[in-house]
């Protein structure tokens, strides 16, 4: 059997065919994912405490046991940026309190405890005691005393902090009278873990035009694609540098990508001084660096290698 004959690499064909070839290689879209980082839970501090609590009568809630009233009781308090996640936010909560002359609880995690920012809402439930075993303090008009909360489960559409895990303890401190304009002090303490991001990387090489052709200034694309559950905040490029000969990084680097929602994508563009235009088969590595956080801002380094083919033609 005759061997096929290889094409002459002077010849129309072959010429044809490598300029092809790169050209569709230059506007190939390279991908590879960094999978979620397993970060692990993100503590939780915050100490609230205001004097604008109401405090109503309830009809009591316990049918058994020393506790004989029940009370409700409201509040709210801006935390500052950097307590929950770096945003600023607003703490509320809506606690119903079995109590008798020297005892308290907060029974079967009835309590709600909402933090709030641009980002969606955390919600916990706090129990503390039973109606048969309250666990906090009466002592003239107020109570005090130490609870548990858990994360509440979320799923929806649009909020952050959806489908977010966690627990830990809780310390209040709160006058009990019956009206407005009571003072109130929260402390909680304990760890969340929300969704993480998976970030995907993709590319696009191409010509600004004939000048950059001539001029030899590649525009490279980069899409950052979240593929994740989790949504992504405060992702940045920090930089796209090559150490290929012949090809310098222009920039500009660092740039802000913002956030990148679960299943959403974000483009930014690098240009490179890349090689002459007699070069035929001109390629270069790109070593891109980003920061990925997720919504409690938790997160750090992710890093992708990107074969870059430089396009022949300046006509994409």
């Amino acid at each position: 059997m005759r061997r096929p004959t290889a094409l002459d690499p002077r010849s129309p064909i072959r010429r044809v065919a490598v300029v092809v070839i790169a050209l569709v290689a230059g506007l190939a879209l390279a991908a590879g994912p960094a999978p979620a980082a397993g970060l692990a839970p993100t503590p939780l501090s915050i100490s609230a405490s205001n004097a604008n609590g109401t405090v109503a009568s309830l009809a009591p809630d316990c049918t058994s046991g020393p506790l004989t009233e029940t009370r409700r009781i409201t509040g709210s308090q801006a935390v500052p940026a950097g307590l929950f996640s770096s945003l600023p936010s607003q703490l509320a909560f809506d606690l119903p309190v079995n109590l008798s002359a020297a005892q308290a609880a907060l029974r079967g995690n009835d309590g709600r405890v909402t933090l709030t920012n641009a980002r969606g809402t955390l919600t916990l439930a706090l129990s503390a005691g039973s109606c048969a075993a309250p666990t906090l303090a009466h002592a003239g008009p107020a109570i005090s005393g130490a609870g548990t909360w858990t994360v509440v489960a979320d799923s929806t559409p649009g909020n952050s902090y959806r489908q977010t895990t966690g627990s830990g303890t809780f310390n209040l401190n709160m006058d009990l009278s019956v009206g407005t304009g009571r003072p109130w002090a929260l402390n909680l303490l304990g760890s969340a873990d929300p969704l993480q991001p998976t970030i995907a990387l993709t590319h696009r090489a191409f010509w600004g035009g004939p000048f950059a052709y001539l001029s030899r200034t590649l525009s490279v694309e980069y899409r950052i694609r979240n593929t994740g559950p989790g949504d992504a905040f405060g992702v940045v490029l920090n930089d796209a540098a090559t150490s290929s000969p012949g090809v310098t990084r222009i920039g500009p680097v660092p740039q802000a990508v913002g956030s990148v929602p679960a299943g959403s994508e974000r483009s930014v563009v690098v240009r490179y001084r890349v090689c002459g235009i007699a070069s035929i088969g001109c390629r270069f590595t790109a070593d891109v660096q980003l920061t990925v956080a997720d919504a409690l801002d938790a997160g750090g380094p992710a890093s992708f290698q990107r074969t870059v083919q430089v396009p022949i033609s300046p006509v994409p």
